[in-house]
C-alpha cells in the first residue's frame, strides 16, 4: 500500500511539473495578445437631460433620451479602444452647462464631443446632420468637427448640412480642448425622427462619430 501511495504522489508531481510551464506559456501569450488601449481621454456630452432640460419634443419623442442613447452606444464603442472615456451624464438627469465644461477641463480631456438633435417649428421636412465648432478657440476644433461630419455622413447617408461655427454655444466655448457639437438630425422631420429612434440607425451615427474621432487622432499623431 505504501508503494502505491508513493507512486501516486510521484505521478501527481510529474503532472504538476508538466502543467506549470504550459500555464506560464498561456499567461505570457494572453498578455502579449492583450489589446493595448490608446492613451487618450475623450469626454462625451449627452445633451440636455432631466425634467428641467428635455430639449426639443416631437410626438412624445424627447431629445434628451435620443442624446443619451447615442452617447451610451458611443461610450461603449470608444471604451474598447481608448483608455479613458467620460460621460457628462449617464442617466436622465440635468447637468448644468458649466458643469459639463468643468468635467472636461478637470480631466484635461483630449477632445470633447457633444451630442444633440435639431428641430424647426412648422417644418416636418427639413432634415440633415451638422456639426458646430467655436471659431475663436482653436483651429483643431474645426478639424475635429469637419472630420466627424464627413464620417457621419458616410455611415448614415443623411443630408450633409456641413460644419457651422458659433461663438455662443457654451460647451464648445468654455471647454479648453478641441470641441464640437453634433446635431445628429431633426426631430421635427417625420422621416428623420423615425430614424433617430431606430437602434440600427443610431448605430450608424455612432459608427460615423467613432470613425471621425479615430481619424482625427491618427491625423494628429502623424503631425508629431
Amino acid at each position: 500500500m505504501k508503494k502505491k501511495v508513493r507512486k501516486r504522489k510521484v505521478n501527481r508531481l510529474k503532472l504538476i511539473i508538466f502543467i506549470i510551464p504550459i500555464l506560464i506559456v498561456i499567461i505570457i501569450f494572453m498578455q502579449a495578445t492583450k489589446v493595448k488601449k490608446i492613451d487618450k481621454c475623450i469626454v462625451i456630452d449627452a445633451g440636455h437631460g432631466g425634467v428641467e432640460e428635455p430639449g426639443c419634443i416631437f410626438n412624445s419623442i424627447y431629445e434628451r433620451d435620443i442624446c443619451l442613447a447615442i452617447s451610451k452606444k458611443l461610450q461603449t464603442k470608444l471604451e474598447k479602444e481608448y483608455k479613458k472615456v467620460i460621460m457628462t451624464r449617464e442617466s436622465d438627469i440635468n447637468v448644468y452647462l458649466s458643469e459639463r465644461c468643468r468635467i472636461a477641463n478637470k480631466e484635461k480631456a483630449d477632445i470633447f464631443v457633444s451630442i444633440h438633435q435639431n428641430a424647426l417649428d412648422n417644418d416636418n421636412i427639413t432634415s440633415g446632420i451638422e456639426t458646430w465648432y467655436n471659431p475663436e478657440k482653436d483651429t483643431e476644433s474645426k478639424i475635429l468637427a469637419q472630420t466627424i461630419q464627413e464620417n457621419i455622413i458616410k455611415t448614415t447617408n443623411a443630408n450633409n448640412l456641413g460644419i457651422k461655427d458659433s461663438k455662443k454655444l457654451i460647451v464648445i466655448r468654455d471647454t479648453k480642448m478641441p470641441s464640437c457639437l453634433v446635431e445628429t438630425g431633426f426631430l421635427s422631420s417625420d422621416l428623420e425622427r423615425s430614424n433617430l429612434i431606430n437602434s440600427s440607425y443610431q448605430d450608424k451615427i455612432v459608427e460615423g462619430i467613432y470613425n471621425g474621432i479615430k481619424e482625427y487622432f491618427e491625423n494628429e499623431d502623424n503631425k508629431k
